[in-house]
């Protein structure tokens, strides 16, 4: 069974690698490309949040059609602003982890037992969450054994370009 949404969140400032972060090429593809196809296996309805005026918000038009704004105020309030617009339970994704593994969703689905829970990677978490309910203070972190690589500078975009071989878009 599907969720009935997903909201990818694509409307930082890319202040350690590029405010175009969500639309730079991952094996050929723009990053949130593959944000969105893996949300597209768990959601019914998947959703890009980004703010009005992003450098990259044209792109993120013609990647995907379903486009949430939210103000700008920072990852957290901009999640809880994209998700007062769509139906719960909901995974919230950030656009920078393009090659974050079914297992890890899986994990995050089948062990949340709160209102929110997050996926919580090498001990930091990644932005990776379910919401079933609004309710702020009951909240679970979910660990996850294996790396997931979250594309915050050039290194990062670097090494998840070697990884190109093992993907097919």
């Amino acid at each position: 069974m599907k969720l009935p949404s997903a909201v990818v969140m694509a409307g930082g400032k890319g202040t350690r690698l590029s405010p175009l972060k969500p639309v730079l090429k991952v094996c050929e593809k723009p990053m949130i490309w593959w944000v969105v196809e893996i949300a597209k296996e768990f959601a019914n309805n998947v959703y890009v949040a980004t703010v009005k005026g992003h450098p990259a918000e044209r792109e993120l038009w013609s990647i995907h059609s379903r486009v949430i704004y939210t103000s700008g105020l920072g990852y957290e309030n901009d999640v809880i602003e994209a998700l007062s617009s769509v139906e719960l339970p909901a995974l919230v994704l950030p656009s920078d982890v393009p090659f974050i593994s079914r297992q890890a969703i899986e994990t995050l689905l089948n062990q949340c037992k709160a209102s929110i829970c997050t996926l919580i990677c090498e001990t930091s978490f990644i932005g990776v969450s379910l919401w079933n309910q609004m309710r702020l203070n009951d909240y679970q972190d979910i660990p996850f054994p294996q790396r997931i690589i979250n594309v915050n500078t050039q290194e990062d975009l670097q090494e998840i370009n070697k990884l190109c071989h093992d993907k097919s878009p």
